[in-house]
């Protein structure tokens, strides 16, 4: 089944409303966490999160990794941020990840972009950005940082998260990571089909284990 862009009006309240209890839910399934932080030299386990974050070997063979430029580099933020898996050979590039549940269960999917000048072009490009088949959206963020967020069902045991070039620049990827979320909450659809995030709201907290993540 196609993923659908539009999102009917029931379904975002429904994602606004799950937001608030997001955090709670991903924290009990740690253990089923994967975290890639695309175009690291090493793992490491970031100190503010206790989330170990993986290099990109195991999930995809293509690309090449770079850190962004030296005077956009900050100590203070997400670690992630400061390196990127660019791609310059093919048309599409697939990221394939294994959650140990398996298919028919729903994921939250989220792909984090930060160009960060890292070619030294001062021209981020322009790509697209599927799950398995499915057209997910246009990756167009200028020089900032954004993210995109899924509730997806696989009808698959692997999941591919693929960056698609159109002829506008070179893909890229900061992070790339997967939470199992609880079916009897969380049930995004049929195999094939999910959500897609348009906002997000932090409905009556102070603050949050993940903050603005």
């Amino acid at each position: 089944m196609a993923m659908e862009r539009s999102i009917t009006a029931f379904s975002i309240a429904l994602l606004a409303s799950l937001a608030s209890t997001l955090v709670i839910v991903v924290q009990a399934q740690r253990p089923g966490f994967i975290s890639i932080d695309c175009g690291a030299p090493s793992e490491y386990t970031d100190e503010i999160f206790d989330i170990t974050y993986k290099m990109d070997d195991g999930f995809i063979s293509s690309g090449k990794n770079m850190e962004i430029a030296q005077e956009l580099m900050d100590p203070t933020t997400i670690k992630y941020l400061n390196n990127v898996r660019f791609f310059p050979d093919g048309t599409r590039n697939c990221y394939t990840l294994r959650p140990n549940l398996g298919k028919n269960r729903t994921y939250y999917i989220r792909a984090a972009f930060w160009y960060g000048n890292y070619d030294g072009k001062n021209q981020p490009p322009i790509f697209r950005l599927y799950i398995d088949v499915n057209y997910i959206t246009t990756v167009d963020y200028n020089a900032y940082y954004g993210s995109e967020e899924i509730m997806y069902v696989s009808n698959e045991d692997d999941i591919q998260v693929c960056l698609v070039n159109i002829g506008t620049g070179v893909p890229y990827i900061s992070a790339l990571e997967l939470r199992a979320l609880d079916n009897d909450i969380y049930r995004a659809g049929s195999g094939g089909s999910g959500l897609i995030r348009s906002w997000r709201f932090d409905l009556g907290q102070s603050s949050t284990i993940y903050g603005d993540r």
